[in-house]
């Protein structure tokens, strides 16, 4: 699994058990637990690290109870998610750890792969209708790819499609906004490589997709700049660029967003 952040979350110190009345113990004790849960992984910052990840682990075996219980965790961290997506690495990371938990035959990591499964199936309206909440789930769908591992540390290959998908929807749309533009430059530079071993032709398909849009007219100079940069970092192999270039295009996009280039 990809390593987190060295930082402590929020959420310590938050588990400690509620007392109970006498006679109902054993009625509450799933509720307070998942209730506890909640808390602690809305509280949850970037910085979460390894003993975070062992209690959050620790707390749901014992909170979960049933298939409802091991479905309404798997919302709490995918809603947290989509709302933020500088929290989809942590997140996946935090279903990599979970994917085993199983309750009444049913495995976090197919319950959480059913809920990303729906909003695949949905994507066309919520990109239409909630760009933000799209980004969401296409990071988040992306990060599933690049951190919840198989036990022989595979990817899991069903979601190279529907990455792709989304992807392509993307780069063929004339209409398609900078901010998501951005958003899958910086998603594929994380995944691209393993993206390009798992289908490569695929991947030459939409880079000469994404060579044409830049010659055609009609993207920004942000647009144009957030695909030159993915077309360079294609081009070396999906390596980290050398600090002169990042610090070219950091710069090019300082400029296009001042208004200096347009």
């Amino acid at each position: 699994m990809a390593a987190t952040g060295r930082g402590r979350g929020r959420g310590r110190g938050l588990l400690q058990q509620t007392p109970t009345a006498p006679g109902h113990q054993k009625e509450s004790t799933s509720e307070n637990g998942l209730d506890e849960l909640s808390m602690m992984i809305n509280n949850l910052t970037l910085n979460i690290d390894e003993d975070d990840l062992t209690q959050i682990h620790q707390k749901t075996e014992k909170a979960v109870k049933s298939s409802d219980d091991l479905k309404r965790i798997a919302e709490m961290i995918y809603q947290k998610c989509l709302k933020d997506m500088e929290f989809a690495k942590c997140g996946a990371c935090i279903c990599d750890r979970m994917q085993d938990v199983e309750v009444q035959g049913s495995k976090f990591r197919t319950t959480m792969l059913a809920l990303v499964q729906k909003d695949f199936k949905d994507k066309d309206i919520t990109r239409k209708n909630n760009l933000k909440k799209y980004l969401g789930f296409f990071t988040f769908l992306c990060q599933i790819f690049s951190n919840m591992r198989l036990k022989q540390g595979q990817c899991l290959e069903p979601l190279v499609a529907p990455i792709y998908d989304c992807l392509e929807m993307s780069v063929d749309d004339q209409q398609c906004k900078d901010d998501e533009l951005e958003t899958f430059s910086l998603q594929l530079q994380v995944i691209g490589k393993e993206l390009d071993s798992t289908n490569q032709s695929r991947m030459n398909a939409l880079m000469e997709k994404i060579r044409m849009r830049i010659i055609q007219d009609g993207l920004t100079a942000r647009g144009r700049c957030t695909l030159l940069e993915l077309v360079e970092c294609y081009a070396r192999s999906w390596k980290t660029m050398p600090n002169d270039i990042t610090r070219f295009y950091c710069d090019a996009m300082a400029d296009v967003l001042a208004g200096m280039v347009i």
